[in-house]
Protein backbone atom coordinates (compact mmCIF):
# COMPACT_ATOMS: atom_id res chain seq x y z
CA UNK A 1 0.00 0.00 0.00
CA UNK A 2 1.29 3.70 -0.42
CA UNK A 3 1.96 5.93 2.01
CA UNK A 4 1.89 9.69 2.11
CA UNK A 5 4.90 11.99 1.43
CA UNK A 6 5.83 13.35 4.98
CA UNK A 7 7.91 16.21 4.02
CA UNK A 8 11.37 15.46 4.01
CA UNK A 9 13.96 17.14 1.71
CA UNK A 10 14.47 14.03 -0.35
CA UNK A 11 10.28 13.47 -1.13
CA UNK A 12 10.20 16.91 -2.50
CA UNK A 13 9.68 16.89 -6.71
CA UNK A 14 11.81 20.04 -6.55
CA UNK A 15 14.89 17.97 -5.29
CA UNK A 16 13.67 14.45 -7.29
CA UNK A 17 13.99 17.37 -10.39
CA UNK A 18 17.40 18.46 -9.46
CA UNK A 19 18.69 15.03 -8.75
CA UNK A 20 17.88 14.19 -11.78
CA UNK A 21 19.29 16.63 -13.87
CA UNK A 22 22.52 16.81 -11.65
CA UNK A 23 23.39 13.35 -12.91
CA UNK A 24 24.06 15.12 -16.34
CA UNK A 25 27.05 17.29 -14.66
CA UNK A 26 30.44 14.62 -15.98
CA UNK A 27 29.14 15.36 -19.47
CA UNK A 28 29.01 19.16 -19.16
CA UNK A 29 32.43 19.03 -20.00
CA UNK A 30 33.59 16.69 -22.60
CA UNK A 31 32.70 18.27 -26.05
CA UNK A 32 32.86 14.64 -27.14
CA UNK A 33 30.80 11.88 -24.64
CA UNK A 34 33.94 9.58 -23.78
CA UNK A 35 32.18 6.92 -23.63
CA UNK A 36 33.82 3.91 -25.12
CA UNK A 37 31.42 2.88 -28.45
CA UNK A 38 30.33 6.79 -28.76
CA UNK A 39 32.81 7.78 -32.09
CA UNK A 40 31.61 4.68 -33.71
CA UNK A 41 27.80 5.52 -33.20
CA UNK A 42 28.65 9.43 -34.80
CA UNK A 43 29.98 7.54 -37.40
CA UNK A 44 26.77 5.63 -38.42
CA UNK A 45 24.63 8.82 -37.91
CA UNK A 46 26.94 10.57 -40.15
CA UNK A 47 26.85 8.27 -42.93
CA UNK A 48 23.23 8.47 -42.81
CA UNK A 49 22.91 11.62 -42.90
CA UNK A 50 25.35 12.74 -45.75
CA UNK A 51 25.59 9.85 -47.70
CA UNK A 52 23.18 11.06 -50.64
CA UNK A 53 25.33 14.26 -50.66
CA UNK A 54 28.68 12.82 -50.24
CA UNK A 55 30.40 10.89 -53.46
CA UNK A 56 33.41 9.88 -50.76
CA UNK A 57 31.18 8.24 -48.34
CA UNK A 58 29.38 6.53 -51.55
CA UNK A 59 32.40 4.78 -52.19
CA UNK A 60 32.61 3.08 -48.94
CA UNK A 61 29.37 2.93 -47.39
CA UNK A 62 25.57 1.59 -47.64
CA UNK A 63 22.72 2.69 -45.89
CA UNK A 64 19.01 1.24 -45.78
CA UNK A 65 16.32 2.48 -43.68
CA UNK A 66 14.16 -0.53 -41.80
CA UNK A 67 12.72 -0.89 -38.74
CA UNK A 68 15.23 -3.05 -36.28
CA UNK A 69 15.06 -3.05 -32.49
CA UNK A 70 18.21 -1.24 -32.05
CA UNK A 71 17.28 2.43 -33.48
CA UNK A 72 16.71 4.68 -30.28
CA UNK A 73 19.82 6.87 -30.53
CA UNK A 74 20.28 6.29 -34.63
CA UNK A 75 16.71 8.30 -34.91
CA UNK A 76 16.99 10.88 -32.12
CA UNK A 77 20.77 12.56 -32.50
CA UNK A 78 20.06 13.34 -36.51
CA UNK A 79 17.23 15.08 -35.95
CA UNK A 80 18.84 17.00 -33.37
CA UNK A 81 21.48 17.24 -35.62
CA UNK A 82 19.41 19.29 -38.13
CA UNK A 83 19.45 21.98 -35.27
CA UNK A 84 22.32 21.57 -33.64
CA UNK A 85 25.11 19.86 -35.30
CA UNK A 86 26.12 16.58 -34.89
CA UNK A 87 28.60 16.94 -32.29
CA UNK A 88 26.14 19.02 -29.83
CA UNK A 89 23.18 16.92 -30.80
CA UNK A 90 24.81 13.84 -29.49
CA UNK A 91 26.16 15.64 -26.52
CA UNK A 92 22.79 16.33 -25.53
CA UNK A 93 21.56 13.05 -26.51
CA UNK A 94 23.72 11.00 -24.42
CA UNK A 95 23.53 14.08 -21.45
CA UNK A 96 19.77 12.89 -21.32
CA UNK A 97 20.07 9.49 -20.71
CA UNK A 98 21.70 9.34 -17.16
CA UNK A 99 19.08 11.80 -16.53
CA UNK A 100 16.13 9.79 -17.74
CA UNK A 101 17.83 6.74 -15.84
CA UNK A 102 17.52 8.37 -12.50
CA UNK A 103 14.45 10.33 -13.03
CA UNK A 104 13.10 6.86 -13.74
CA UNK A 105 14.18 5.49 -10.95
CA UNK A 106 12.61 8.11 -8.28
CA UNK A 107 9.70 7.68 -10.32
CA UNK A 108 9.31 3.94 -9.68
CA UNK A 109 10.16 4.22 -6.44
CA UNK A 110 7.37 7.26 -5.52
CA UNK A 111 4.94 4.59 -7.43
CA UNK A 112 5.73 1.75 -5.21
CA UNK A 113 6.33 3.56 -1.99
CA UNK A 114 4.13 6.23 -1.91
CA UNK A 115 7.28 8.82 -1.24
CA UNK A 116 10.84 8.81 -2.28
CA UNK A 117 12.60 6.44 0.16
CA UNK A 118 16.27 7.78 0.86
CA UNK A 119 18.12 4.66 -0.25
CA UNK A 120 17.05 5.67 -4.19
CA UNK A 121 20.15 8.63 -3.66
CA UNK A 122 22.70 5.32 -3.44
CA UNK A 123 20.97 3.86 -7.20
CA UNK A 124 21.30 6.99 -9.30
CA UNK A 125 25.17 7.18 -9.60
CA UNK A 126 24.43 3.67 -11.19
CA UNK A 127 23.07 5.73 -14.29
CA UNK A 128 26.83 5.44 -15.12
CA UNK A 129 27.24 1.66 -14.51
CA UNK A 130 29.68 -0.09 -17.09
CA UNK A 131 27.08 -0.68 -19.61
CA UNK A 132 27.04 2.95 -20.26
CA UNK A 133 30.70 3.98 -19.92
CA UNK A 134 30.95 1.11 -22.90
CA UNK A 135 29.17 3.62 -24.62
CA UNK A 136 25.55 1.68 -25.20
CA UNK A 137 23.85 4.27 -25.73
CA UNK A 138 20.35 2.77 -27.35
CA UNK A 139 20.62 0.14 -24.66
CA UNK A 140 21.06 2.92 -21.71
CA UNK A 141 18.41 4.85 -23.16
CA UNK A 142 15.78 2.07 -23.67
CA UNK A 143 16.87 0.73 -20.15
CA UNK A 144 16.20 4.43 -18.58
CA UNK A 145 12.53 4.14 -20.96
CA UNK A 146 11.75 1.11 -19.65
CA UNK A 147 12.14 2.47 -16.18
CA UNK A 148 10.06 5.42 -16.84
CA UNK A 149 7.41 3.20 -17.46
CA UNK A 150 7.59 1.10 -15.08
CA UNK A 151 6.60 3.78 -13.22
CA UNK A 152 3.92 4.11 -14.92
CA UNK A 153 2.45 0.54 -14.96
CA UNK A 154 3.04 0.59 -11.48
CA UNK A 155 0.62 3.08 -10.87
CA UNK A 156 -1.90 2.26 -13.48
CA UNK A 157 -2.18 -0.89 -12.05
CA UNK A 158 -2.77 0.41 -8.11
CA UNK A 159 -5.07 2.22 -9.55
CA UNK A 160 -6.89 -0.07 -11.13
CA UNK A 161 -6.88 1.40 -14.48
CA UNK A 162 -6.06 -2.12 -16.01
CA UNK A 163 -7.60 -1.65 -19.39
CA UNK A 164 -6.01 2.39 -19.96
CA UNK A 165 -2.77 0.24 -19.08
CA UNK A 166 -3.09 -2.60 -21.86
CA UNK A 167 -4.01 0.18 -24.17
CA UNK A 168 -1.14 2.85 -23.44
CA UNK A 169 1.55 -0.01 -23.00
CA UNK A 170 0.88 -1.37 -26.66
CA UNK A 171 2.59 2.07 -28.20
CA UNK A 172 4.85 2.05 -24.98
CA UNK A 173 6.35 -1.30 -25.60
CA UNK A 174 6.62 -0.98 -29.67
CA UNK A 175 8.77 2.33 -28.51
CA UNK A 176 11.29 1.27 -26.27
CA UNK A 177 11.54 -2.13 -28.58
CA UNK A 178 12.63 0.07 -31.63
CA UNK A 179 14.87 1.91 -28.85
CA UNK A 180 16.57 -1.31 -28.06
CA UNK A 181 15.50 -4.91 -27.84
CA UNK A 182 17.07 -5.68 -24.82
CA UNK A 183 15.40 -2.30 -22.89
CA UNK A 184 12.09 -4.06 -24.04
CA UNK A 185 12.64 -7.63 -22.51
CA UNK A 186 13.77 -5.77 -19.70
CA UNK A 187 10.37 -3.65 -18.95
CA UNK A 188 8.76 -7.05 -19.84
CA UNK A 189 10.21 -9.02 -17.08
CA UNK A 190 9.99 -6.14 -14.67
CA UNK A 191 6.29 -5.81 -15.40
CA UNK A 192 5.88 -9.20 -14.88
CA UNK A 193 7.81 -9.79 -11.73
CA UNK A 194 5.66 -6.39 -10.51
CA UNK A 195 2.34 -7.89 -11.71
CA UNK A 196 2.67 -10.80 -9.94
CA UNK A 197 3.72 -9.39 -6.77
CA UNK A 198 0.79 -7.07 -7.14
CA UNK A 199 -1.47 -10.12 -7.36
CA UNK A 200 0.26 -12.14 -4.81
CA UNK A 201 0.24 -9.10 -2.61
CA UNK A 202 -4.04 -9.30 -3.45
CA UNK A 203 -4.59 -12.88 -1.66
CA UNK A 204 -4.19 -14.59 -5.33
CA UNK A 205 -2.78 -17.94 -5.15
CA UNK A 206 0.10 -18.55 -7.11
CA UNK A 207 -1.28 -20.50 -9.86
CA UNK A 208 -3.98 -17.62 -10.60
CA UNK A 209 -1.47 -15.05 -9.66
CA UNK A 210 0.61 -16.33 -12.79
CA UNK A 211 -1.86 -16.61 -15.13
CA UNK A 212 -3.31 -13.46 -13.98
CA UNK A 213 0.20 -11.72 -14.52
CA UNK A 214 0.78 -13.43 -18.15
CA UNK A 215 -2.79 -11.95 -19.42
CA UNK A 216 -1.74 -8.32 -18.52
CA UNK A 217 1.58 -8.75 -19.74
CA UNK A 218 0.17 -9.62 -22.81
CA UNK A 219 -0.37 -5.55 -24.64
CA UNK A 220 3.84 -5.92 -24.00
CA UNK A 221 4.09 -8.53 -26.45
CA UNK A 222 2.58 -6.30 -29.33
CA UNK A 223 6.80 -6.46 -30.60
CA UNK A 224 6.39 -10.23 -31.26
CA UNK A 225 4.42 -9.58 -34.00
CA UNK A 226 7.57 -7.87 -36.57
CA UNK A 227 9.76 -9.96 -35.16
CA UNK A 228 8.07 -13.09 -36.00
CA UNK A 229 7.56 -11.62 -39.28
CA UNK A 230 11.07 -12.19 -40.02
CA UNK A 231 11.66 -8.45 -39.67
CA UNK A 232 13.32 -6.04 -36.86
CA UNK A 233 15.91 -8.78 -35.63
CA UNK A 234 19.29 -10.66 -36.05
CA UNK A 235 20.37 -13.91 -35.98
CA UNK A 236 19.14 -15.71 -33.08
CA UNK A 237 22.60 -17.32 -31.86
CA UNK A 238 24.00 -17.51 -28.32
CA UNK A 239 27.66 -17.78 -27.21
CA UNK A 240 29.33 -17.93 -24.00
CA UNK A 241 27.37 -19.62 -21.35
CA UNK A 242 27.85 -19.54 -17.51
CA UNK A 243 31.46 -17.92 -17.77
CA UNK A 244 31.37 -17.26 -13.88
CA UNK A 245 34.97 -15.85 -13.94
CA UNK A 246 33.45 -12.52 -16.41
CA UNK A 247 30.38 -12.66 -14.66
CA UNK A 248 31.99 -11.67 -10.96
CA UNK A 249 34.24 -9.51 -13.04
CA UNK A 250 30.35 -7.77 -13.97
CA UNK A 251 29.28 -7.37 -10.92
CA UNK A 252 32.89 -5.98 -9.28
CA UNK A 253 32.74 -3.73 -12.29
CA UNK A 254 29.51 -2.04 -12.50
CA UNK A 255 30.51 1.48 -11.66
CA UNK A 256 34.07 0.89 -13.43
CA UNK A 257 35.50 3.39 -14.91
CA UNK A 258 39.06 5.17 -14.32
CA UNK A 259 40.09 4.25 -11.24
CA UNK A 260 39.72 1.04 -9.92
CA UNK A 261 40.27 1.11 -5.72
CA UNK A 262 37.69 4.11 -5.85
CA UNK A 263 34.96 2.04 -7.79
CA UNK A 264 35.79 -1.21 -5.90
CA UNK A 265 35.21 0.96 -2.77
CA UNK A 266 32.05 2.55 -4.00
CA UNK A 267 30.46 -0.73 -4.07
CA UNK A 268 30.57 -1.24 -0.34
CA UNK A 269 27.54 1.48 0.36
CA UNK A 270 25.52 -0.58 -2.09
CA UNK A 271 26.46 -3.90 -0.31
CA UNK A 272 25.91 -2.43 3.07
CA UNK A 273 22.72 -0.46 2.03
CA UNK A 274 20.96 -3.82 0.48
CA UNK A 275 22.53 -5.82 3.52
CA UNK A 276 20.76 -3.40 5.87
CA UNK A 277 17.50 -2.84 3.60
CA UNK A 278 17.10 -7.01 3.23
CA UNK A 279 17.71 -7.31 6.85
CA UNK A 280 16.69 -4.96 8.96
CA UNK A 281 13.22 -4.44 10.59
CA UNK A 282 13.32 -0.72 10.36
CA UNK A 283 13.49 -1.42 6.26
CA UNK A 284 12.21 -3.96 4.39
CA UNK A 285 11.25 -4.58 0.48
CA UNK A 286 8.85 -3.51 -1.16
CA UNK A 287 7.94 -6.60 -3.65
CA UNK A 288 6.62 -4.60 -6.51
CA UNK A 289 10.16 -3.84 -6.84
CA UNK A 290 12.31 -6.72 -5.32
CA UNK A 291 10.75 -9.08 -7.19
CA UNK A 292 11.62 -7.47 -10.63
CA UNK A 293 15.16 -6.95 -9.01
CA UNK A 294 15.56 -10.32 -8.01
CA UNK A 295 13.94 -11.50 -11.85
CA UNK A 296 16.72 -9.72 -13.34
CA UNK A 297 19.11 -10.76 -10.89
CA UNK A 298 18.15 -14.41 -12.78
CA UNK A 299 18.47 -13.28 -16.05
CA UNK A 300 21.96 -12.28 -15.37
CA UNK A 301 23.04 -15.60 -14.28
CA UNK A 302 21.34 -17.67 -16.74
CA UNK A 303 22.13 -14.93 -20.15
CA UNK A 304 25.01 -15.76 -22.19
CA UNK A 305 27.32 -13.09 -22.93
CA UNK A 306 26.79 -13.04 -26.64
CA UNK A 307 23.35 -13.05 -27.85
CA UNK A 308 21.65 -12.52 -31.20
CA UNK A 309 24.25 -9.89 -32.69
CA UNK A 310 24.52 -8.42 -28.85
CA UNK A 311 27.85 -8.41 -26.60
CA UNK A 312 28.11 -8.32 -22.89
CA UNK A 313 24.17 -9.26 -23.02
CA UNK A 314 24.65 -10.72 -19.46
CA UNK A 315 26.77 -7.91 -18.15
CA UNK A 316 23.81 -5.35 -19.03
CA UNK A 317 21.31 -6.71 -16.39
CA UNK A 318 23.41 -6.53 -13.18
CA UNK A 319 23.41 -3.14 -12.76
CA UNK A 320 19.46 -3.02 -13.13
CA UNK A 321 18.75 -5.97 -10.60
CA UNK A 322 20.75 -3.28 -8.32
CA UNK A 323 18.97 -0.43 -9.01
CA UNK A 324 15.71 -1.77 -8.52
CA UNK A 325 16.56 -3.56 -5.56
CA UNK A 326 17.86 0.08 -4.04
CA UNK A 327 14.72 1.47 -4.60
CA UNK A 328 12.83 -1.42 -3.62
CA UNK A 329 14.28 -0.82 0.14
CA UNK A 330 11.32 0.60 1.89
CA UNK A 331 11.43 4.24 3.62
CA UNK A 332 11.94 3.79 7.20
CA UNK A 333 9.49 4.74 9.63
CA UNK A 334 12.32 6.09 11.79
CA UNK A 335 12.51 10.07 11.19
CA UNK A 336 16.15 10.55 12.03
CA UNK A 337 17.06 6.94 10.74
CA UNK A 338 15.57 8.36 7.51
CA UNK A 339 17.58 11.23 7.15
CA UNK A 340 20.86 9.41 8.15
CA UNK A 341 20.67 7.40 4.83
CA UNK A 342 19.12 10.66 2.91
CA UNK A 343 22.92 12.45 4.02
CA UNK A 344 24.79 9.36 3.42
CA UNK A 345 23.08 8.69 0.09
CA UNK A 346 23.44 12.18 -1.29
CA UNK A 347 27.24 12.22 0.19
CA UNK A 348 27.86 8.81 -1.91
CA UNK A 349 25.80 10.55 -5.06
CA UNK A 350 28.13 13.42 -4.86
CA UNK A 351 31.41 11.58 -4.47
CA UNK A 352 30.75 9.57 -7.35
CA UNK A 353 29.60 12.58 -9.49
CA UNK A 354 32.38 14.44 -8.96
CA UNK A 355 34.96 11.41 -9.60
CA UNK A 356 32.80 10.91 -13.26
CA UNK A 357 33.77 14.78 -14.13
CA UNK A 358 37.39 13.93 -12.90
CA UNK A 359 37.59 11.09 -15.33
CA UNK A 360 35.68 12.67 -18.01
CA UNK A 361 38.01 15.37 -18.35
CA UNK A 362 41.36 13.86 -18.26
CA UNK A 363 39.63 11.44 -21.24
CA UNK A 364 38.51 14.26 -23.13
CA UNK A 365 41.42 15.63 -22.74
CA UNK A 366 43.31 11.92 -24.00
CA UNK A 367 40.44 12.05 -27.20
CA UNK A 368 41.59 15.22 -27.66
CA UNK A 369 45.03 14.87 -28.52
CA UNK A 370 44.57 11.12 -30.62
CA UNK A 371 41.98 12.65 -33.16
CA UNK A 372 44.13 15.41 -33.73
CA UNK A 373 45.57 13.30 -36.38
CA UNK A 374 42.88 13.50 -38.00
CA UNK A 375 43.63 17.10 -39.20
CA UNK A 376 46.59 15.10 -41.58
CA UNK A 377 44.07 12.80 -42.89
CA UNK A 378 42.52 14.01 -46.70
CA UNK A 379 38.96 13.85 -46.68
CA UNK A 380 37.95 10.95 -48.72
CA UNK A 381 40.67 9.15 -47.76
CA UNK A 382 40.51 5.16 -47.19
CA UNK A 383 42.75 4.33 -43.71
CA UNK A 384 43.74 1.49 -42.42
CA UNK A 385 43.22 1.95 -38.48
CA UNK A 386 45.48 -0.76 -36.02
CA UNK A 387 44.25 -0.10 -32.31
CA UNK A 388 46.53 -1.22 -29.46
CA UNK A 389 44.76 -3.57 -26.81
CA UNK A 390 46.02 -3.70 -23.26
CA UNK A 391 47.69 -6.84 -22.07
CA UNK A 392 45.08 -8.59 -20.09
CA UNK A 393 41.91 -6.09 -18.87
CA UNK A 394 43.39 -3.18 -17.20
CA UNK A 395 40.54 -1.52 -15.47
CA UNK A 396 41.21 1.95 -16.46
CA UNK A 397 42.19 1.38 -19.95
CA UNK A 398 41.86 3.83 -22.72
CA UNK A 399 38.74 2.97 -24.87
CA UNK A 400 39.72 3.49 -28.42
CA UNK A 401 38.72 0.60 -30.45
CA UNK A 402 36.33 2.82 -32.58
CA UNK A 403 37.89 6.90 -31.68
CA UNK A 404 39.00 6.38 -35.64
CA UNK A 405 35.11 6.81 -36.41
CA UNK A 406 35.51 10.68 -36.05
CA UNK A 407 37.71 10.58 -39.04
CA UNK A 408 34.53 9.33 -40.86
CA UNK A 409 32.23 12.10 -39.64
CA UNK A 410 35.02 14.71 -40.07
CA UNK A 411 36.53 13.76 -43.50
CA UNK A 412 33.54 11.59 -45.40
CA UNK A 413 36.74 9.02 -44.46
CA UNK A 414 36.79 5.25 -44.57
CA UNK A 415 37.82 3.40 -41.35
CA UNK A 416 37.82 -0.06 -40.81
CA UNK A 417 36.67 -0.04 -37.02
CA UNK A 418 32.68 0.36 -38.28
CA UNK A 419 29.63 -1.89 -37.06
CA UNK A 420 28.09 -3.76 -39.90
CA UNK A 421 25.67 -6.61 -38.72
CA UNK A 422 23.02 -7.86 -40.07
CA UNK A 423 19.96 -6.76 -37.94
CA UNK A 424 21.83 -4.71 -35.52
CA UNK A 425 23.40 -1.63 -37.57
CA UNK A 426 21.75 -0.31 -40.74
CA UNK A 427 25.14 0.29 -42.08
CA UNK A 428 26.45 -1.93 -44.57
CA UNK A 429 30.60 -1.26 -46.23
CA UNK A 430 30.55 -1.51 -49.83
CA UNK A 431 34.67 -1.19 -49.90
CA UNK A 432 35.53 -4.90 -51.20
CA UNK A 433 38.90 -3.84 -51.70
CA UNK A 434 39.74 -3.53 -47.94
CA UNK A 435 39.67 -7.32 -47.62
CA UNK A 436 39.63 -8.70 -44.59
CA UNK A 437 40.23 -4.96 -42.89
CA UNK A 438 36.79 -3.96 -43.82
CA UNK A 439 34.92 -3.95 -40.42
CA UNK A 440 35.58 -4.04 -36.43
CA UNK A 441 37.19 -5.65 -35.45
CA UNK A 442 39.87 -5.50 -37.96
CA UNK A 443 41.37 -2.80 -36.12
CA UNK A 444 42.05 -4.43 -32.92
CA UNK A 445 45.94 -5.59 -32.55
CA UNK A 446 47.88 -6.70 -29.68
CA UNK A 447 49.70 -4.47 -28.18
CA UNK A 448 53.78 -4.70 -27.80
CA UNK A 449 54.75 -7.24 -26.07
CA UNK A 450 51.09 -9.30 -24.96
CA UNK A 451 50.79 -13.01 -25.79
CA UNK A 452 46.56 -12.51 -26.08
CA UNK A 453 45.05 -9.14 -27.01
CA UNK A 454 44.75 -9.57 -30.88
CA UNK A 455 45.69 -10.19 -33.82
CA UNK A 456 49.64 -9.25 -34.85
CA UNK A 457 50.63 -5.33 -35.14
CA UNK A 458 53.81 -6.42 -37.41
CA UNK A 459 51.65 -9.39 -39.59
CA UNK A 460 49.25 -6.41 -40.26
CA UNK A 461 51.98 -3.75 -41.42
CA UNK A 462 53.31 -6.31 -43.38
CA UNK A 463 50.02 -7.48 -45.17
CA UNK A 464 47.96 -5.36 -45.43
CA UNK A 465 46.39 -4.07 -48.90
CA UNK A 466 48.13 -1.57 -50.43
CA UNK A 467 45.99 -0.36 -53.11
CA UNK A 468 42.86 -0.46 -50.76
CA UNK A 469 44.63 2.12 -48.25
CA UNK A 470 45.85 5.61 -48.51
CA UNK A 471 46.91 6.08 -44.46
CA UNK A 472 47.57 3.82 -41.41
CA UNK A 473 46.67 5.26 -38.33
CA UNK A 474 48.30 3.29 -35.31
CA UNK A 475 47.02 4.04 -31.70
CA UNK A 476 48.68 2.85 -29.06
CA UNK A 477 51.64 1.76 -31.00
CA UNK A 478 54.64 4.49 -31.07
CA UNK A 479 55.84 6.51 -33.89
CA UNK A 480 58.02 4.09 -35.67
CA UNK A 481 56.66 1.20 -34.37
CA UNK A 482 55.35 0.31 -37.97
CA UNK A 483 57.90 -0.88 -39.96
CA UNK A 484 57.66 -0.62 -43.88
CA UNK A 485 59.60 0.78 -46.53
CA UNK A 486 56.14 2.25 -47.98
CA UNK A 487 55.10 4.28 -44.89
CA UNK A 488 55.72 7.80 -44.27
CA UNK A 489 55.19 9.56 -40.90
CA UNK A 490 53.14 12.24 -41.14
CA UNK A 491 51.95 12.75 -37.48
CA UNK A 492 52.45 11.70 -34.08
CA UNK A 493 51.21 12.21 -30.47
CA UNK A 494 53.97 10.42 -29.11
CA UNK A 495 51.88 7.39 -28.64
CA UNK A 496 50.00 7.00 -31.40
CA UNK A 497 51.14 8.20 -35.48
CA UNK A 498 49.58 8.49 -38.97
CA UNK A 499 51.74 7.32 -42.15
CA UNK A 500 50.70 7.86 -45.55
CA UNK A 501 51.12 5.07 -47.94
CA UNK A 502 53.72 5.53 -50.30
CA UNK A 503 52.77 4.64 -54.11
Amino acid sequence: MQTRATGNWWERRWVAYALALACAVPLLWPALPPLADVPGHMARWHVSMALDRSADLQRYYDFHWEVIPNLGMDLIVPALATLFGLAFATKLAVMAIPVLTAAGLLAMARAAHGRIPPTALFALPLAYAWPFQFGFVNFALSQALAFCATALWLRLGQGGRLGMRAALFVPIACVIWVTHSFGWGMLGLIALAAELARLRGEGRSWVSALIGAGVQCVPLAAPLLVMLSGRGGGALGADDWFDWSAKLLWVMGMLRDRWQWFDLASLLPLIAVLCVGARSARLGLSPLLAWPALLCLVAFVLLPRLLMGGAYVDMRMIPAAVMLALVAVKPPADARFGRTLAVLGLAFLLVRLVGTTASYVLRSGEQHSELAAIEAIPRGAAVLTLVARPCGDLWGAQREDVLPGIAVVRRDAFVNANWAIAGQQLLSVRYAQAGRYRVDPSQQMAAAGCSVGGPDFKRAIARFPRAAFGYVWTIGFPPGTAKADDLRLVWSSGRSALYRVAR
